[in-house]
């Protein structure tokens, strides 16, 4: 009998020492914004549980109105509220409010609220405002590279940033430039550390 409350007793214990080593969910939370402010990470970190008042999924409501990104001071956004309906298999046709957009490569632009969703899954999306179509080019290379790998990416024209100037983003990362500092090697780089490195959804 004293064997058996032996046992039963240094179950109780080993139960307890593994769940205080668990993480909860706060600290999963806290490891996270960690991560994404490591100065390791390619790009600026927006901290944008500070700006929405809250973690994930505080910073990632659904709606069905345009979207004032204004408080992440970046542009594009990258990341916040945005629209989650169907329909957005072409930019030029897409409904109302729709979102996420397919991955790939677009010659016309989506509206932000569309791509932040894109984001959210785990997606980088290289936004572009340029009149080089040599440029123009050479980046749709790269990322049909990294589509034919599978990589979650979004290439897609964005005319209200300023002229001459490359964007890529990812959830609570930009890194922003004018076309004259573009290298192959900046855009791979963000593209490998963050494509599928925020994947709530499928966590």
């Amino acid at each position: 009998m004293a064997v058996v409350a032996v046992v039963a007793v240094i179950a109780v214990i080993v139960f307890v020492v593994l769940q205080s080593g668990g993480s909860s969910g706060d600290e999963s939370e806290a490891i996270a914004a960690e991560a994404n402010e490591s100065s390791t990470l390619p790009g600026q970190y927006v901290d944008l549980p500070a700006i929405y008042g809250g973690a994930y999924p505080a910073t990632a409501g659904h709606v069905s109105q345009q979207v004032d990104y204004g408080a992440q001071d970046v542009d594009p956004p990258v990341g916040g509220p945005h629209w989650s309906g169907g329909g957005c298999d072409d930019p030029a046709s897409a409904a109302a409010f729709c979102g996420p957009a397919p991955w790939g490569i677009f010659r016309d632009p989506y509206e932000p609220e569309t791509l932040v969703h894109n984001m959210e899954h785990g997606g980088v999306i290289v936004w572009y405002n340029t009149a080089d179509t040599a440029l123009r080019d050479e980046l749709e290379a790269i990322v049909e590279a990294k589509l034919e790998d599978d990589d979650l990416i979004v290439m897609a024209p964005y005319p209200e940033m300023e002229a001459d100037r490359i964007a890529i983003t990812s959830w609570t990362r930009i890194d922003t430039f004018p076309v004259s500092e573009f290298t192959a090697e900046r855009v791979n780089a963000f593209i490998d550390a963050h494509q599928r490195r925020f994947n709530p959804e499928d966590f």
